[in-house]
């Protein structure tokens, strides 16, 4: 009895053998080519992946370099669009978007376009910057929050600085975004928020700038709530 499982197994496994041995003759030709197909991908996307973008990276670098040049020397529209020895935050913004490079050109870009007082492309281009540098991130998101100031939109310029004082975890941009949110809060109204913020300036951050000369703030801002006598 166990002799004839035995041999029904292997007539079984013969039986799936030959079945596979003739699809496989039959598809013989599309098997090799979807094969093809999938060794060639496979070799294309590690090229990609340690040659081609390393090599694009490198490159993206060399060429941010002359427009931070330019923007350091406040030659704003050679940063922008570059010059006939190399291009500008919005070429490199562009062709490398998906490299640190061209994420950082958009930081620039938005910079240079506040310079020039076009508030609205400062935004769209900061808003497509994304950085987790503890100086760099509070930055592009303060700056959308004076842009925003600029063109009258008090309440997402108080987002804005909020978020930049989130982002701040360090003692130079913290205070800076802290006494601007305080000021857009008196601006609209929101005088017991900015007694707020002031407080944190000069409890948290005593040694900072913004600090020096918070008193004069912080009552302005106590006199206008009602609470000066607190």
């Amino acid at each position: 009895m166990a002799n004839k499982k035995t041999n029904d197994f292997a007539l079984d496994v013969e039986e799936r053998i030959d079945r596979l041995e003739n699809y496989y003759e039959e598809h013989k030709k599309p098997i090799v080519i979807a094969a093809s197909v999938v060794a060639v991908l496979i070799l294309l996307l590690v090229g990609i992946k340690f040659w081609y973008l390393p090599s694009q990276e490198q490159e993206a670098e060399d060429q941010i370099y002359h427009a931070q040049m330019y923007f350091s020397q406040d030659s704003i529209n050679k940063a922008i669009h570059g010059d006939v020895t190399a291009p500008g935050f919005e070429a490199i913004a562009d062709e490398y978007s998906w490299s640190p490079a061209g994420n950082l050109a958009n930081y620039y870009l938005g910079l240079c376009y506040y310079d020039k007082k076009d508030y609205q492309k400062a935004i769209d281009y900061l808003s497509k910057f994304n950085a987790g540098d503890v100086l760099i991130s509070p930055n592009a998101t303060g700056v959308m929050g004076d842009a925003e100031l600029q063109l009258g939109n008090k309440e997402q310029a108080l987002q804005d600085y909020l978020e930049a004082v989130k982002r701040s975890n360090n003692t130079f941009t913290c205070p800076i975004y802290l006494k601007k949110a305080a000021f857009v809060c008196e601006m609209l109204g929101d005088n017991s928020q900015a007694v707020n913020l002031y407080e944190r300036i000069k409890t948290e951050y005593h040694t900072s700038l913004e600090a020096q000369d918070i008193d004069k703030y912080l009552y302005r801002a106590k006199a206008k709530s009602g609470t000066l006598d607190n």
